[in-house]
C-alpha cells in the first residue's frame, strides 16, 4: 500500500494545527526560532567579514593543496590542506577553497590562498568573492528572526486584547484601599485571616501536580539553554560589534522574563488555594491568581454543577480558578455578573493568562481586574460529594412556596343536589362551575349504572362511572375539563340504568376523611387529614386503578392525568392467587384523593413523609437506626434507578442532568418538601434529559409501564441494589 495513510494524514493535520492554537507552543516555537535566528546572524556576520576582505585582497598568505571535490546539486567545492606562509613545517588545517573554477584544479594541484579570518574556509588569491554564501545565511536570519518575533508578538498582543477596557480597570480600583499600607493590612489578603472559623461545606480545591512538575522541569532546561547561549556568545567574542553584542543581549532579557516566570511557578507550588462554605457566603481564598478573598454570598449563586458547565450561555463571561487549564469539575452560576479581585498582569501574571488561552473564544480564561464574571470554573477533590453538600446548603436558604391548600370557599360548599331517576336520564346541570363539584351515586336497580358526562344534550360523552347492583355507593369528582377547556354555562349528566338510582352534588365536605389508612370498593373521593405521606394503593384482585390528587377545592393538582395508574393484573401463574396491583404517590396534607376503580376492593396506607424519607431519617439519627417502610416510601435514586409503577423518589447525586426514561405514559413531576406538585419536569413523551437539584423529591405518575432514571453528567453510573432489582421488578415475574 503506497503513500500516507488517511488517517495518519488526518491526525498530523489535525494535531498539529490544534497544538498551533495554544498561546505556550507559540512562545515556545517563537523562542527556538529566535535561537536559530541568533546562530545565523553570528554566521552570516563571520561569511560578509570574510568575503568582504577577500574581495580586497586582505588576509594572510598561504598554499591550499587540492585533495577532494564535493558536489551537490550542480555545484562543486575543492576540499584541501591550507599551510600558512607554504611553509611545510606549519600545521595545516582541511579547509574550504573559495574564488576557483572547479575545473580549474585536479586533486594534488596547490596554488596560493589568503587566511580571510574564517575557520570554514581560504580564499584564491586573486580570485573573485563568492556573496552566495552570505546572502543565504541573510534569508535565514530574516526568516527565523521574523517568525520567531512574529510567534512572540502573537502572545503578547493576545494576552494584552485578553485585558478588559481600561473604564472598567479602573472601577475596579475602587476596590483597592487608598495606600499600600492598607491594602497589606486587608484581612482579606491573607489566608489565615480570611478563614472564617469553620466551614460548613468540607470542600479542597485541588491543582494539577503532574503539570505543576512538568512546567517547573521544562523551565529549569529552558533556563540553563538560554543561560549557556549566553555564556557561549559573549565568552567566544572578545572583540564583538556593537550591533553583534546588541543582537545577542536578548537572551538577558528572556532570562529576566524566564525568571519572574520561575517566581510564579514557585508560588504555584507554594501557595494552594482555599475554599470555604460560611453560614451566607462561600470564602475563596487564592494566593496566585486573587489578591484577596472572593466573598460571594449565598443569595447571589444561582446554581451549583458538577462537571465542566455544559450550560454556558453565549457572549457570558466566566473564569478559571485553576492557572493551568486543568480539566474543572465543579461550576458555580451567579445571579449576576460579580466582579473579581484579580491580580494584575505583572511580575509574571500574564504567564497564566497566556497557558490559559487556547484559540477558542467560547473557553473561559482566568480571573482579571475589571472583567465580571457569571460562572467560576473551579477543580475540588471529591466533586461529587461537594457539589451534593453545596446544593443542599444553597437549598437550606430558599424559602417555600406559599401553601396552595388553603382553605378556600367553593361554590358548592354547604349545598346539595339530590336527582331521583329511574333507567336512562339526561340531567341538566346549570350554571357556571368555578370549581368541580362532587357527585356520588346510588344504584337502586337490578343492573349495571353508567354515567357519562357530555357538553351538549346529544353526542359522544365522557364515562365517568359504573356501579353494578347492590354495589356501595360510587363517588366521582365532576369536572367541566374533562369534556373542553371552555368555560361551560351548561353540561348534561347522561345515566343509564335498568331501575331507579339517585345522584347527589355538592361540595368537598362530602369526601369521606381519612388519616392514615382507609379500605373501600369501587369508585370513591377522600380527603387526607394526616402530615405530608406516601401513600400506597393496593388491590388486592389484581384490578385496574387510577388515583386523580386534587385540592381542596377540587381542583386538579396534576390536570387531567392521574398521579398514578395501575393495570390489571389478574392471576399469577399458574393460575394461583391473583397478584395485587400497587401505586405509590405522595399525598400533601389536606389534599382529596380520587379513587378509580371499577367493581374491585382496595386499600390504601399512608406513611408520613418524616418515616418514608431515607434523606429525613439521615438528619434525624444514625444510618444503622433508619426504618423503612418497605412498600410506603421514598426510594433514593444516585446513579440509576427504574421501575414499573408511580414512585416518589429523592435525588440524592450532584446537581446536573438526569435522563429520564418513561414507557406507557410515565410522567415527572417536581414536589416541593410539603408534597405539592410544583412544576412538570417531563411528560409522557419517551425519553427526555431534565435538570435535577441535589435532595430533589420527584414522582414518577401514570402507568403502567417501565420508566428508568440515569444521571447524564457522570460517565460511570452505578447499578441499583439487588434487593432493590428484587423488589421494584415487574409484578408478573
Amino acid at each position: 500500500m503506497g503513500g500516507k495513510r488517511e488517517v495518519d494524514s488526518a491526525a498530523e493535520k489535525y494535531v498539529l494545527g490544534g497544538l498551533w492554537r495554544f498561546a505556550a507552543v507559540r512562545l515556545l516555537l517563537g523562542i527556538l526560532l529566535l535561537m536559530v535566528g541568533d546562530f545565523a546572524f553570528s554566521a552570516t556576520v563571520d561569511e560578509m567579514k570574510a568575503t568582504w576582505r577577500a574581495e580586497r585582497g586582505d588576509g594572510a598568505r598561504g598554499v591550499f593543496t587540492a585533495e577532494s571535490l564535493s558536489c551537490s546539486r550542480e555545484v562543486c567545492f575543492w576540499y584541501g590542506m591550507f599551510r600558512p606562509g607554504g611553509d611545510p613545517h606549519e600545521k595545516a588545517v582541511t579547509v574550504e577553497l573559495r574564488g576557483v573554477d572547479e575545473d580549474s584544479l585536479s586533486t594534488g594541484d596547490s596554488v596560493p590562498a589568503l587566511d580571510v579570518g574564517s575557520p570554514d574556509f581560504v580564499h584564491m588569491a586573486g580570485g573573485s568573492p563568492d556573496w552566495g554564501g552570505p546572502v543565504v545565511a541573510g534569508f535565514v536570519v530574516v526568516f527565523t528572526g521574523g517568525m520567531g518575533t512574529g510567534a512572540i508578538g502573537w502572545v503578547l498582543w493576545r494576552v494584552h486584547r485578553t485585558r478588559p477596557s481600561r473604564a472598567s480597570r479602573r472601577r475596579e480600583l475602587k476596590g483597592y484601599g487608598s495606600s499600600a499600607v492598607r491594602d497589606f493590612l486587608n484581612r482579606d489578603r491573607w489566608g489565615w485571616s480570611a478563614w472564617p472559623g469553620r466551614s460548613t461545606v468540607r470542600g479542597k480545591m485541588a491543582r494539577s501536580w503532574g503539570r505543576t512538575a512538568a512546567a517547573v522541569f521544562i523551565l529549569i532546561p529552558l533556563g540553563a539553554v538560554t543561560a549557556s547561549q549566553c555564556a557561549v556568545w559573549f565568552a567566544g567574542r572578545d572583540e564583538a560589534s556593537s550591533v553583534e553584542s546588541v543582537v545577542g543581549s536578548w537572551p538577558l532579557v528572556l532570562m529576566a522574563v524566564m525568571a519572574t516566570v520561575a517566581i510564579q511557578v514557585l508560588r504555584l507550588v507554594l501557595v494552594r488555594p482555599r475554599m470555604w462554605v460560611a453560614d451566607d457566603e462561600i470564602v475563596i481564598w487564592d494566593g496566585l491568581l486573587l489578591w484577596k478573598a472572593l466573598r460571594i454570598p449565598r443569595t447571589g449563586i444561582a446554581a451549583v454543577r458538577q462537571g465542566s458547565g455544559p450550560g454556558r450561555r453565549q457572549n457570558e463571561e466566566a473564569a478559571y480558578l485553576t492557572p493551568f487549564g486543568d480539566e474543572v469539575n465543579l461550576v458555580l452560576r451567579m445571579r449576576d455578573a460579580v466582579p473579581l479581585p484579580a491580580r494584575r498582569l505583572r511580575w509574571g501574571n500574564w504567564f497564566w493568562v497566556m497557558l490559559s488561552s487556547s484559540g477558542d473564544e467560547s473557553r473561559p480564561t482566568i480571573p482579571q481586574r475589571g472583567r465580571p464574571v457569571r460562572e467560576l470554573w473551579l477543580r475540588v477533590k471529591a466533586p461529587r460529594r461537594v457539589a451534593i453538600d453545596l446544593d443542599r446548603w444553597l437549598a437550606d436558604e430558599e424559602t417555600s412556596p406559599p401553601p396552595r391548600f388553603a382553605p378556600d370557599d367553593h361554590a358548592y360548599h354547604g349545598r346539595v343536589r339530590t336527582h331521583h331517576g329511574v333507567g336512562s336520564t339526561r340531567l341538566k346541570i346549570k350554571g357556571r362551575l368555578a370549581q368541580p363539584v362532587l357527585a356520588e351515586f346510588v344504584n337502586d336497580g337490578s343492573g349495571t349504572l353508567t354515567a357519562s358526562l357530555r357538553r351538549a344534550e346529544f353526542g359522544r360523552g365522557i364515562p365517568v362511572v359504573s356501579c353494578g347492583p347492590g354495589a356501595p355507593p360510587a363517588a366521582i369528582v365532576l369536572d367541566d375539563r374533562w369534556v373542553t377547556d371552555e368555560a361551560l354555562t351548561n353540561r348534561f349528566l347522561h345515566v343509564e340504568a335498568e331501575g331507579p338510582w339517585t345522584v347527589t352534588i355538592g361540595g368537598p365536605e362530602r369526601a369521606r376523611p381519612f388519616t392514615r389508612s382507609a379500605t373501600g370498593h369501587g369508585p370513591e373521593v377522600l380527603t387526607y387529614e394526616g402530615p405530608p405521606g406516601i401513600a400506597v394503593l393496593t388491590s388486592p384482585d389484581g384490578e385496574s386503578h387510577e388515583v386523580h390528587l386534587r385540592g381542596p377545592d377540587l381542583a386538579g393538582l396534576y390536570g387531567r392525568k392521574p398521579v398514578a395508574s395501575a393495570g390489571g393484573l389478574g392471576r399469577g401463574p399458574a393460575g394461583g392467587s391473583s397478584v395485587p396491583s400497587l401505586s405509590t404517590f405522595a399525598v400533601p396534607s389536606g389534599s382529596v384523593l380520587q379513587i378509580r376503580a371499577d367493581r374491585t376492593e382496595w386499600r390504601i396506607d399512608v406513611t408520613p413523609l418524616d418515616q418514608a424519607d431515607v434523606d429525613s431519617l439521615r438528619r434525624s439519627g444514625p444510618e444503622d437506626e433508619m426504618t423503612v417502610p418497605p412498600t410506603g416510601h421514598v426510594r433514593p435514586f444516585e446513579g440509576s434507578i427504574a421501575g414499573d409503577r408511580a414512585a416518589v423518589v429523592r435525588y440524592l447525586g450532584p446537581p446536573g442532568r438526569v435522563l429520564f426514561r418513561g414507557e406507557g405514559g410515565f410522567g415527572l413531576v417536581r414536589l416541593d418538601a410539603t408534597l405539592v406538585p410544583l412544576r412538570t419536569l417531563a411528560p409522557p413523551a419517551g425519553e427526555q434529559a431534565v435538570e435535577l437539584r441535589s435532595h430533589s423529591l420527584v414522582q414518577v405518575t401514570g402507568g403502567p409501564g417501565t420508566w428508568s432514571m440515569q444521571e447524564a453528567h457522570t460517565a460511570t453510573v452505578s447499578r441499583p441494589s439487588k434487593g432493590d432489582e428484587l423488589q421494584h421488578a415487574p409484578s408478573r415475574t
